[in-house]
C-alpha cells in the first residue's frame, strides 16, 4: 500500500521511495522505478546482495512498488554502492510472489557480500513526467 511519495537529496543524489513500502530504490541514476534495491528492517534501510539475483526477484520488487514489468535485474552495484548493512543475500523468488517478504532467503544480515555486489532493478514504469514536474516545482520554490 502506497501512502505517499517521498524523495530526499542524500549526498547530492535524489533518493526516491514509496513511503509505506518496505522497499525503496536508491542510488546514482535512480528513478521511482529503477535503482539499487534497499529494504527496511529493524528500523534501518539496508541493501540486497546480487548473489542469485535474477529477473524473478526483480519482478517481485517491481510489482511491489507498482512499477510495471521488470526489464532488468542489475548487479555489481550498477546504481552505486549502498552504505550500512547488507540485509539480504541469495534471495530466491519464483516471480509470482506479491511481496519480497514471501521469497526465500538466507535470513536477515546473513550474507557473504560487499556493497560492490548491491542488487538493483529496472522496471517498465519510470514516472519521468512526474519526476519532471516535481523537479520543476522544487526549482521554482527555490527562487521565490
Amino acid at each position: 500500500m502506497v501512502l505517499f511519495l517521498s524523495f530526499q537529496p542524500i549526498n547530492n543524489v535524489f533518493v526516491f521511495f514509496l513511503v509505506g513500502s518496505l522497499i525503496r530504490l536508491a542510488g546514482s541514476g535512480s528513478t521511482l522505478c529503477s535503482g539499487r534495491v534497499e529494504v527496511y528492517h529493524s528500523g534501518a534501510w539496508g541493501t540486497v546482495c546480487d548473489d542469485s539475483w535474477d529477473l524473478n526477484d526483480a519482478k517481485v520488487v517491481c510489482r511491489q512498488l507498482e512499477c510495471g514489468e521488470a526489464l532488468g535485474a542489475t548487479g555489481n552495484a550498477a546504481f552505486g554502492e549502498g552504505t550500512g548493512e547488507i540485509f539480504l543475500d541469495d534471495l530466491a523468488c519464483s516471480g509470482n510472489e506479491g511481496s519480497f517478504n514471501e521469497c526465500q532467503h538466507n535470513g536477515f544480515k546473513k550474507h557473504n557480500c560487499q556493497h560492490s555486489e548491491d542488487a538493483g532493478v529496472i522496471c517498465s514504469s519510470n514516472y519521468l513526467l512526474l519526476y519532471s514536474v516535481i523537479i520543476k516545482f522544487i526549482k521554482s520554490k527555490q527562487y521565490h
